[in-house]
Parts: C-alpha cells; structure tokens; sequence
C-alpha cells in the first residue's frame, strides 16, 4: 500500500532534445518518489516501434545518466521511455497511471530558498498542502503563501484561506518560521501572481481544469510557466471516477 506522506512527482523530459533537469530541482525532489518520464515526439508518419528500434539506444542513455543525477541525491526514482504523436497525452496517461501527485514544468532554476504557493479557492487544498509540504520538509527554504483577491472585501476571506493552508502544512512538518502569507487586491490576479513569483525560486499550484481529460494544465499554470523564470509543479487533481467511465477510456 502507497505510503500517504508520500509525494510522487512526474518528471517528463523531451528525451534526444538535450533538455536538462536544473541540479537544485533534483535535490528538492530527493525526497520525493520521482518518475522520469523521458519521452521523443515523433512525426505522424512514423512508427513508435521504427523510432524506438532506431533511438532507443541513446534514449536509455540519456535517461541513465539523469536517475544518476537524482540517486547521487538519495532520490528514488522509476523510468518511462516513450515514443509518441502527442507529448502532452503522453504525459496525462503515465501522471495517471503512475499516481503521481504533480507533475514538474521544468526551467532554469539557479538556487532554491523561496517556493510561493499561490491558493485561489478550497479546491484540492489537501494536495496542494501535501506536494509543498512534500517538497520543503527536507530543506531549509521559505514558502510564501499567495492569494490575490478581486477586491478588498475578499481580502479577509483570502486572509482565512491561507490560515487554513498554513495550520495543514504545520501539521504536515513545516515549521511556522518557514511560513508566511501574503494577501493583494488585484484586477488582474493571474498577473499579481507572475509579479510575485519573481522573486521566488519554485511555483506550487494546483490543476485548474476538472480532471486531465482535457489539457493537462490547467490556463493558470501554463501561462505561470511561460512568464517566470523558475520550475513550476502542477498538484493534479483527483480523477473523478464518473467521468472515467462515461468517456469510456
């Protein structure tokens, strides 16, 4: 049976493409159970089984030298090597298969010493708590709790919000100096949050969309990806049974 505390966290890395995990990320996720998802987009026209017979040599490789990376951390770490049409699809069916709690949008990341942690509404809390907690308990880092509200008659909403987060990643083994929340009132909150994770060196946010049968990311952390600079992890969210079945995959 899993482990409850534990964090397991999908890496993808677009395998062939010289894409490297930044050295401080792996050691934030030394502590996490990490599947490394490496993966090499194919044209339409050609065969999984014709790239795999013709690639899959230095893809092992590749693949070889980054559990390396991540087990010279005391990481614990599962491989994936697929050749596929479709990246971001790809990347949903091993998230599910592998029962990962996030998965890694990769970027330069120099030192690690702030993560933010932007919550929204109490939507999936529990998790996003969990894959922070999972992540920071080990380190010596900073963890800023961000909520932007529409209007300063939400701020002592967003106010309790973020007092609920802080007491479960208390409970969860993070010490309060570590902890500290900052409530703005912002026309356009995707924005104040780009803003405030520039000076920060992680981004933990939850999944946007209602399951991953659609995209993946969810508008809010795709576009959080694009516009900073550091890593971002994407908490998934639970997958609603019913839905499963009426898609019938």
């Amino acid at each position: 049976m899993r482990n409850t505390t534990e964090v397991r966290v999908l890496v993808p890395v677009a395998i062939l493409k010289g894409q490297v995990i930044p050295d401080q990320m792996i050691r934030l996720l030394s502590h996490s159970a990490v599947v490394l998802l490496g993966y090499h987009e194919i044209p339409e026209q050609t065969a999984p089984e014709q790239a795999r017979e013709q690639f899959e040599g230095k893809a092992q490789a590749e693949l070889a030298d980054l559990v390396e990376a991540f087990e010279s951390w005391g990481g614990t770490v599962e491989t994936r090597l697929v050749f596929t049409h479709d990246s971001d699809q790809t990347i949903e069916r091993i998230a599910t298969e592998a029962d990962c709690d996030a998965v890694l949008l990769s970027n330069p990341a120099p030192s690690i010493d702030r993560i933010i942690v932007p919550i929204k509404e109490r939507i999936n809390l529990e998790s996003i708590a969990k894959v922070a907690a999972g992540v920071s308990r080990q380190h010596d880092v900073e963890i800023t709790l961000f909520h932007a509200a529409t209007e300063e008659a939400n701020v002592s909403d967003g106010e309790v919000l973020l007092g609920e987060v802080s007491d479960e990643l208390t409970t969860l083994g993070i010490r309060s100096d570590q902890l500290s929340r900052v409530v703005v009132v912002a026309q356009n909150p995707l924005q104040a949050l780009v803003e405030a994770a520039s000076t920060h060196d992680v981004v933990v946010i939850g999944e946007e969309e209602p399951t991953i049968r659609g995209r993946l990311f969810g508008e809010t952390s795709e576009r959080v990806a694009e516009q900073t600079v550091g890593p971002v992890l994407v908490v998934r969210r639970p997958i609603d049974p019913v839905d499963d079945d009426e898609t019938g995959l």
